[in-house]
């Protein structure tokens, strides 16, 4: 009974004051608002309602954009030759002969694009506090962000898949998926508690 009482005169400590519960408030509407956006991407025709016709086009734009851009760094940090067709990196080995034999494949899909997390983001940005035009501002910011980090994840995603194999999925599901949402949340966090703040303070300040 005491453990309990304890935690609840720390839990009250916490909750009184402001800042302390603005951030529990903040923290709660951006993990509602990630887990209702999920729930609809995946049941949904989400997609459909937000580009229409464009669907497919946008999404290959995307991906391509990921898998061109993914290229240089997979010939620097990965120490086997491909070769690219389509969306897909065929690596291969050459044999004492001089045939050649392709060891693995790494196929950029449309879940690659990078587009998933642009749309939550910009849900995000939509329900956050702060003037309009600065909110688009580094909502265009965050886009370039998002989309150099998702070909980055690429890159660690395909070096796993040639250099050790059985780990591609524990780290594709546990380590890349993961890291978008640290660089989405932090992207966030920055806006509402560093920009924003500094922001409003400015403006205090010169009232």
């Amino acid at each position: 009974m005491k453990l309990i009482e304890n935690i609840k005169k720390e839990i009250h400590s916490i909750w009184s004051v402001e800042s302390n519960k603005r951030f529990i408030k903040d923290t709660l509407m951006f993990f509602v608002a990630t887990i209702v956006f999920h729930i609809l991407y995946w049941n949904t025709d989400m997609n459909l309602w937000i580009f229409g016709p464009l669907t497919n086009d946008i999404f290959d734009f995307f991906t391509m954009i990921a898998y061109k851009a993914s290229a240089p760094l997979c010939s620097i940090l990965i120490d086997k030759p491909f070769i690219m067709q389509d969306s897909s990196f065929y690596f291969y080995s050459t044999l004492p002969d001089g045939s050649v034999v392709y060891d693995s494949v790494m196929e950029v899909i449309h879940d690659c694009s990078g587009i998933k997390q642009l749309l939550q983001w910009a849900l995000i940005m939509i329900l956050c506090r702060g003037k309009w035009t600065n909110k688009i501002l580094y909502y265009l910011a965050g886009c370039v962000i998002i989309l150099l980090a998702n070909i980055i994840r690429l890159v660690i995603i395909t070096k796993i898949s040639v250099t050790n194999p059985e780990m591609f999925e524990p780290i594709h599901d546990w380590v890349a998926r993961p890291m978008m949402y640290v660089i989405i949340f932090s992207m966030w966090y920055f806006w509402l508690y560093i920009i924003d703040r500094k922001k409003k303070k400015s403006n205090t300040a010169q009232g």
